[in-house]
C-alpha cells in the first residue's frame, strides 16, 4: 500500500491461481481436484484470455486419439520434429517435459468432456499430431470452468494481483489483490501465475520488440505481462523476452463472426461435429472450415510474391512486400489493403495456391472470400475508381499501382482493411520441470508456479497447435504441484 498500511487479509486459500485463460483454468481444475482450497483471480470481465480467441489446435503424441485411428507416436519423435520448426535448443528441459506430457493433457481434456476432431496432418510433423476442438475454442474454457466450479473452486473475475506478498525467507504468502480500488489480501500457500504473454503491454513492447513489432496492434490486449512482472519483483529469472511471434497480416474480422464461431459448446453437437470432420469427404468439410478461414486465419505471404502490392490507409505504398510485411505495423492505425489484379485473384483461386489455410483440413481461395467475405473484398475497373471505393487519395492510389513490380491491369480488386496483429510473445518466466519459478541462480522460489505463456521457459513455440498444448499443460502441472507443496504446509502457519 502506498501509505504504508497493510491491506486488510479478506480471504484464505491454499493455491491461488492468476489468470483465467487456458493454462489458469486448467491450474485451477487440476489444483482444486487435488483436494487444495483453490481461488481463481481474473483482471478480465471475462475468462478465456487468449485461448477463446485461438483456432483451437492442439499438437500432442502418444494420444488416445491417435491410437483410435491407429497412429503410432512418441514423445521423443514430437521432440525431434518440433525443433524441425525452429532448430534452437532453448530450454531443453521444459521441452522435453512438454513432450512427454502433452498427450495426457489431451486425454485429461478429453475426459473434462472437451471434443478434438483429427488428429490431422502438419508438416514437418511426421504423423498426424494436431487435435483441433469443436466446435470452436470457447470449448476449453466453458468445460474447463465447468470441471472447476464442480471441483468446488472459487472464481472471481475484475480481480487484479497486484503484488505476491512473501515472508523474509522469500516463501509466497499469499497475494495482493486490487478490485475497482479496493485493495485486499488472500492468503495462501501457493501461487500459479498463469496470467499471459506481455503484447498488451505498450511499454513492454517498446523495451523488448522492434520498433515495428512494438507498434502492431495486440491480439489480446489483457496480456499486460502481469505474472511476468510480479515474478520479477521477487527476483526471477526472464527469458526470451524479445522473442515474438509476428506482425501477422490478419484481415479484419467478420461482423458476425463465422458459423463455427457462433455454435453452442454443447458435447453431443461437438462429438457430432468431430464425427462430421473426420469422416466426411474433404468437398463437404471444406466449405464449413473455410468460413473460419474467411473471418480470422492470416494472409498468406505467397500473395505479395506473385505481385500483389500493400498499401496503407492513405492509399500509399510503403515498403518491399516480399521482405518488410512488418512495416505497417507503423502505418496509421497498423492497417492497410492487398492490391491485386485479376491475373493474382484467378493464381489464388485454385490449389495450390491459397490465401489462407488450415493445415490439413481446408484451404480458402480468392472466390471464398467473395462469398463469405465481400466486407472486406473491393472490385473497380481502375485505380482511381478502386481509391473511391477505399475512400483514399487517388493519386496516391494511382502511384501505388504505377510502382508494383509486376504490372497491375484493370479489373483490380483491394482485400482489407488487413491488420498488423501481434498475437503471441514468447518471453516468460523461467520454470523447473514442477513449474515453479527460477531465479537466475536456478533456485526456486518456494510456493510460485507459472504456466502458459506467463510460464514459457524461453521456449520459441513455432508451429500450430503448441500454444495451446503448453497452456493447458503446463496449467495442470502446475496446479497439482501447487497443491501438492500447499499441503506441506498448514493454513495456521500462514
Amino acid at each position: 500500500m502506498t501509505d504504508g498500511t497493510q491491506p486488510d487479509v479478506v480471504e484464505r486459500a491454499d493455491v491461488v491461481v492468476v489468470g483465467g485463460g487456458g493454462s489458469g483454468l486448467a491450474a485451477t481444475v487440476s489444483a482444486a481436484r487435488a483436494g487444495a482450497i483453490t481461488l481463481l483471480l481474473e483482471k478480465a470481465p471475462r475468462l478465456g484470455g487468449s485461448t477463446v480467441l485461438s483456432v483451437g489446435s492442439l499438437s500432442a503424441a502418444g494420444t488416445r486419439a491417435q491410437k483410435r485411428h491407429g497412429i503410432v507416436d512418441t514423445p521423443e519423435a514430437f521432440l525431434e520434429d518440433m525443433y524441425r520448426f525452429l532448430p534452437k535448443s532453448d530450454d531443453p528441459r521444459a521441452r522435453a517435459l512438454f513432450a512427454r506430457e502433452a498427450a495426457a493433457t489431451v486425454d485429461w481434456l478429453e475426459d473434462l468432456g472437451i471434443v478434438f476432431a483429427g488428429p490431422f496432418v502438419e508438416p514437418p510433423h511426421r504423423v498426424p499430431r494436431m487435435h483441433n476442438v469443436v466446435p470452436n475454442s470457447r470449448m476449453y474454457r466453458d468445460r474447463l470452468l465447468r470441471a472447476a466450479r464442480r471441483a468446488g473452486a472459487r472464481i472471481r473475475t475484475g480481480s487484479r494481483v497486484v503484488e505476491v506478498v512473501v515472508d523474509r525467507a522469500g516463501c509466497v504468502r499469499g497475494v495482493e489483490v486490487d478490485e475497482g480500488g479496493r485493495r485486499y489480501r488472500v492468503l495462501a500457500a501457493s501461487v500459479v501465475l498463469a496470467s499471459g504473454d506481455i503484447s498488451g503491454d505498450a511499454e513492454l513492447r517498446r523495451r523488448y520488440f522492434t520498433p515495428p513489432l512494438a507498434a502492431s496492434i495486440p491480439l489480446n490486449p489483457t496480456n499486460t505481462g502481469d505474472g511476468q512482472m510480479l515474478g520479477a519483483q521477487l527476483g526471477a529469472e526472464l527469458r526470451a523476452m524479445d522473442l515474438v511471434n509476428g506482425p501477422q497480416l490478419r484481415f479484419v474480422a467478420a461482423p458476425s463472426g463465422s458459423l463455427p464461431q457462433r455454435l453452442p459448446t454443447w458435447p453431443w453437437l461437438a462429438r457430432i461435429g468431430a464425427m462430421i470432420l473426420w469422416r466426411a469427404p474433404r468437398w463437404v468439410v471444406a466449405p464449413l472450415a473455410r468460413g473460419a478461414l474467411v473471418s480470422s486465419m492470416q494472409a498468406e505471404k505467397d500473395l505479395f510474391a506473385e505481385g500483389a502490392i500493400l498499401v496503407n490507409t492513405n492509399g500509399d505504398r510503403f515498403c518491399d512486400e516480399v521482405t518488410d510485411l512488418a512495416a505497417l505495423a507503423l502505418q496509421p492505425e497498423s492497417r492497410g489493403y492487398v492490391i491485386l489484379d485479376q491475373r493474382i485473384a484467378s493464381h489464388f483461386d485454385e490449389p495450390p495456391h491459397h490465401i489462407s489455410t488450415a493445415p490439413g483440413i481446408a484451404y480458402a481461395y480468392f472466390s471464398d472470400y467473395v462469398h463469405a467475405r465481400p466486407d472486406i473484398v473491393h472490385q473497380a475497373n481502375g485505380a482511381r475508381a478502386l481509391a473511391v471505393a477505399l475512400d483514399v487519395p487517388p493519386e496516391h492510389l494511382l502511384a501505388a499501382i504505377e510502382s508494383a513490380p509486376k504490372p497491375l491491369r484493370p479489373p483490380l480488386f483491394a482485400l482489407g482493411p488487413i491488420v498488423a496483429n501481434l498475437t503471441v510473445a514468447e518471453g516468460g518466466l523461467a520454470v523447473d520441470e514442477e513449474l515453479h519459478v527460477l531465479r537466475p541462480d536456478g533456485s526456486a522460489i518456494p510456493g510460485l508456479f507459472a504456466a502458459g505463456g506467463c510460464g514459457q521457459s524461453g521456449m520459441h513455440l513455432n508451429g500450430h497447435g503448441l500454444h495451446i498444448a503448453w497452456a493447458h499443460t503446463s496449467g495442470r502441472l502446475a496446479g497439482s504441484h501447487a497443491a501438492r507443496e500447499a499441503k506441506t504446509r498448514t493454513r495456521e502457519e500462514l
